[in-house]
């Protein structure tokens, strides 16, 4: 698959001219399309043989008898016509347009008409948009979309990109929450797709933050470069995919092929990229207010203040479960602030100030200590600022908005007004938290994870350079599962520590390399790894006379191998997407391994860094594992990201386990899975 980013797209978002083919001056999608173009103040010629004029405007006949080749051409005709008017409009200069047709209204002929538009375009890299989508909107400026664009649609730095037209129309009926620099409904992607899209935002000095609702990605090389350019532009991006429950695992000799399907490989994709995965509309839209602001929390050190003591409680335990918890107030700023104000008995947080004094008072104040203690990086005003509260309530939001972004003056502190509610503030105080560049978020839930995936989100970094692979040429021999003894010298060559082990073909050699080894060890039938699943492994082997035996119960041919001492053991590995190539799992091993949800998954390769950090993520590890384990984990992890670039012909690699001790980890079992 391409890596390729094509171009062609720059006139959908500031076009000079545009042609509307099919124009017309009826109620609904056509007379939206014609009055969207017209709001930019830009040249739009409606084209239509059967028509004078369309809302006040010459109409054409033909493309070519237009004045000059328009930078984009809406092609808002049937599918009969469709492929006529595309080919007119080539012939006359064009190359680049919005295509909202070709969906279930043209019903079997659909398919056959896109293709022929596709090859089409093909020949002469024309950028099409669509088919099957809603167009681009644009706030306040000439847009190619075929629904209504409320007033309240406005202007900003967050760019969405979504495959779904029903998802387009919802952002730009939000209202005036989020400031908008465009919203791109792409529907089936045949000329151009997300990877494209994104890439054009790049470059686009406008656009501060992108947002994506996808269902596929068509180009996952290409997807992957355009997020690589973002992270480098700095300009986050945020995520919400449907689609991702798994259709079954893959049946796989490895645990990890298993563990590893198409959701965690995405996962795995953007996180590489630093970008933020959401799991819900609601949580796309507050994050995409926390990203749309020109400054962004620059830590995890959170403090709140509340008109109410149950909804401080509900913030804290949000917060605590979204990873952002809310910490003690250090000792000085709470002696301050009852010394200031001495009904705070004992302050805490998030910090309770109804009725504490004068709300005009303890509010802006208490908001003013918290900022500019030094001890927090977020600071949040939760206050119910639903448009439906009493005018004197309103009056109070206002004045808790204005005191917090007064506050934060200045400062680094990254500012947030929260609330219980999920319905909008009035607009005016929309209005003025804008002005104030302050998010306000709705639903202490949605606003909370929204907060913490923004301060926990992870800059980019290009992978390391790493040393010339490595020859595995003698080992990788046959195709299909590996047996272990073979499965872990390619470990070994790979930096991995493996348990000593010695291969017998009699009994006799058995006993030899038990005493060899030293007691206690383990003997295994010499095949593939798993082997105690069929009663392959006998443990606790203290004799060479048990270690004869064993052998002789086990077939004569073994494999002995030095048993450790006990330890937390955890399983990692490695598993070749066919779309996102090899990823690195890793996750506690013995009986937690089949649970999914205890295990992570990035890309590879990893760096040194990011293999900490993946360590540090997977649920319950860190608890387990000494400081020394862990930086010998996380080498592991590097080493089987290494292992998965250099050599495309592993499809997998299971190590369970790999036993941690206080001075590093050793591998006991590796199963090694060759597929050319």
């Amino acid at each position: 698959m391409t890596a390729e980013l094509r171009g062609g797209l720059r006139p959908l978002l500031e076009p000079r001219s545009l042609a509307i083919v099919g124009a017309s001056d009826r109620q609904g999608a056509h007379w939206a399309l014609v009055e969207n173009a017209k709001r930019g103040g830009v040249a739009v010629w409606p084209v239509n043989p059967s028509r004078d004029g369309v809302l006040g405007l010459r109409c054409y006949a033909t493309v070519a008898e237009l004045p000059e080749p328009p930078d984009v051409v809406l092609l808002a005709v049937g599918h009969q016509r469709v492929e006529r008017a595309f080919a007119d409009a080539l012939d006359a200069g064009c190359r680049t347009f919005v295509l909202p047709g070709l969906g279930n209204e043209a019903g079997r002929a659909g398919p056959a008409v896109a293709a022929a538009i596709t090859g089409r375009a093909a020949a002469v890299d024309a950028a099409v948009l669509g088919p099957n989508c809603m167009g681009v909107a644009v706030p306040q400026a000439a847009s190619c979309w075929i629904g209504t664009l409320p007033e309240s649609f406005l202007p900003g730095r967050v760019a969405v990109v979504t495959q779904s037209g029903s998802i387009g129309e919802a952002m730009v009926a939000l209202g005036p929450r989020i400031g908008f620099r465009c919203v791109v409904s792409s529907g089936a992607e045949t000329v151009r797709d997300v990877a494209d899209l994104c890439a054009l935002l790049v470059d686009d000095e406008r656009t501060g933050a992108v947002g994506l609702f996808l269902e596929t990605v068509r180009r996952p090389p290409a997807f992957a470069h355009a997020l690589e350019l973002l992270a480098a532009a700095d300009k986050p991006v945020v995520c919400l995919k449907v689609g991702r429950s798994e259709a079954g695992a893959r049946v796989a000799l490895a645990h990890t092929g298993a563990l590893v399907g198409s959701r965690q490989a995405f996962s795995a994709l953007l996180r590489r990229h630093g970008a933020i995965e959401v799991d819900d509309f609601p949580e796309l839209v507050e994050t995409l207010e926390v990203v749309g602001c020109r400054r962004r929390p620059r830590g995890t050190r959170v403090a709140a203040i509340s008109e109410s003591g149950g909804e401080a409680a509900l913030l804290a335990d949000a917060g605590e479960a979204a990873g952002l918890p809310f910490t003690p107030l250090p000792p000085a700023l709470a002696r301050r602030l009852a010394e200031e104000f001495p009904n705070f008995v004992s302050p805490q947080n998030p910090l309770d100030a109804w009725a504490i004094d004068n709300v005009e008072t303890v509010f802006p104040r208490s908001l003013e200590l918290l900022a500019r203690s030094g001890a927090f990086d977020i600071v949040i005003a939760q206050v119910d600022h639903s448009q439906f509260r009493g005018e004197w309530e309103q009056g109070w939001v206002r004045l808790i908005i204005d005191a917090l972004a007064a506050a934060v003056a200045g400062t680094h502190v990254f500012p947030a007004v929260t609330t219980v509610q999920t319905a909008d503030a009035l607009p005016e105080l929309a209005k003025v938290a804008r002005a104030h560049d302050l998010p306000l978020l709705r639903g202490s839930g949605a606003a909370i994870r929204a907060l913490a995936r923004v301060a926990r989100r992870r800059a980019y970094h290009a992978p390391e350079a790493v040393d010339p692979p490595v020859d595995l040429a003698d080992l990788l021999v046959a195709t299909g599962a590996l047996p272990e003894h073979e499965s872990a010298a390619v470990l070994e060559r790979y930096g991995i520590a493996v348990a000593p082990r010695r291969r017998a073909s009699t009994p006799a050699e058995a006993a030899a390399c038990a005493a060899e080894l030293g007691f206690p060890v383990v003997v295994k039938v010499d095949g593939p790894a798993h082997k105690s699943r069929s009663g392959g492994v006998v443990l606790g082997v203290a004799s060479p006379d048990a270690a004869s035996a064993r052998a002789g119960e086990l077939g004569g041919r073994v494999l002995v191998a030095k048993q450790l001492d006990p330890g937390p053991e955890v399983l990692c590995g490695l598993v070749r997407d066919p779309l996102y190539g090899p990823l690195v799992t890793v996750g506690l091993g013995g009986a937690a391994v089949e649970a999914l949800a205890l295990t992570v998954v990035a890309c590879a390769p990893l760096g040194a860094d990011e293999a900490l950090d993946l360590v540090e993520e997977a649920p319950g590890l860190s608890a387990v594992a000494p400081p020394q384990a862990r930086e010998a984990l996380a080498a592991t992890l590097v080493a089987l990201g290494r292992l998965g670039v250099d050599h495309p012909e592993i499809a997998e690699v299971d190590v369970n386990p790999l036993v941690l001790s206080a001075d590093g980890a050793t591998a006991v079992d590796a199963l090694v899975v060759v597929d050319t």
